[in-house]
């Protein structure tokens, strides 16, 4: 029997509502802040959130106790605060302005160095960071498009201009040897750390608002802020699959692979989760998280072996979520 196209539609829009009717928030974890949050970071454990405040100062709180493990002293943090990494381990914290990167202890809650940064520009600011594995290597992006390759061990820095215009996003691989970066000019590029020749490039029409790696770094995500969601082979470049949705234009800001990168979680502007099949593309499904103020959105998430993913936004306030909801459909 065939059936008509129209009904058929129907039932798939019916099947696609009773996704996004599934409720999967285990509710509000903990409010970390009475102030608003600009940035954060899980540790890669997700015992540890790091977050900046709308202040500036810089905070990193123990997720299970909700305690304050270290805090910068308001007066020794570099300000403004553009950019701040927590290190793979634990143990450092990289606090940037404008120019300068400082490096801090966490246990002994101390200043290490501080070293200053420049691009190709003269007036070029920092706009994004990234920390090896290993606390090695340190990469600096500037709103020229210029990139630093810093060695912490030996203080050596090469510099090279791999945009036209600022790097928002640095991933390092599993051992620190390779990276992807993603800038305003809607470029990515995967690099080996020292050279400036490309094992890959591509543009996109618009800017990259998003920028994310799997764990063991084979495969990554990346959004031109408008159209253009793909997920991706590394280290080809090789297309696996395009996000499909129904809606016009959606806006990718924070993003992640989660469940051994079976799904992959991003975040809009507008206080949304969604949640993506990373075999096919297909949105399995968009939420609403827990905010005080209007227009709080996600600022960092982290997902445990535990079926649970995590997203602490703006307004400070930390939401567990139930993978294993989402799997059952």
């Amino acid at each position: 029997m065939r059936w008509p196209a129209v009904f058929i539609a129907l039932i798939l829009l019916l099947l696609i509502g009773c996704k996004h009717d599934v409720e999967i928030s285990d509710g509000v974890v903990h409010t970390f802040s009475t102030e608003s949050i600009s940035q954060g970071q899980f540790s890669d454990d997700g015992k540890l959130l790091l977050g900046v405040t709308g202040t500036g100062s810089v905070m990193l709180w123990r997720v299970d106790s909700q305690q304050v493990e270290f805090k910068i002293p308001d007066h020794k943090v570099l300000k403004p605060v553009k950019h701040v990494v927590l290190s793979k381990d634990k143990s450092l914290i990289l606090v940037a302005n404008d120019n300068t990167v400082g490096l801090w202890s966490v246990p002994a809650k101390a200043m290490i160095s501080k070293v200053k940064f420049s691009g190709v520009s003269a007036r070029a600011t920092i706009t994004a960071m990234a920390l090896s594995p290993h606390k090695d290597r340190l990469l600096v992006g500037m709103a020229d498009g210029s990139l630093n390759m810093a060695d912490i061990n030996t203080r050596l820095n090469n510099r090279f201009k791999p945009h036209s215009q600022p790097i928002r996003h640095l991933k390092f691989d599993t051992q620190g040897a390779l990276f992807l970066s993603g800038g305003l000019d809607g470029k990515i590029g995967l690099w080996q750390f020292g050279s400036s020749a490309a094992l890959f490039e591509q543009e996109f029409a618009h800017r990259v608002t998003s920028l994310a790696t799997t764990r063991d770094f084979s495969r990554f995500f990346v959004s031109d802020g408008l159209s253009a969601q793909h997920i991706k082979q590394l280290t080809s470049g090789a297309e696996q699959a395009k996000l499909n949705y129904s809606a016009r234009f959606k806006i990718f800001r924070q993003s992640t692979f989660v469940e051994n990168g079976a799904l992959l979680a991003t975040s809009s502007s507008k206080s949304h989760l969604s949640l993506w099949h990373t075999e096919t593309g297909e949105e399995l499904g968009t939420w609403t998280i827990q905010t005080k103020n209007k227009g709080a959105s996600i600022v960092a998430m982290h997902a445990d072996n535990h079926g649970n993913l995590f997203t602490f936004n703006s307004d400070a306030v930390l939401e567990r979520w139930n993978l294993d909801l989402i799997k059952a459909l």
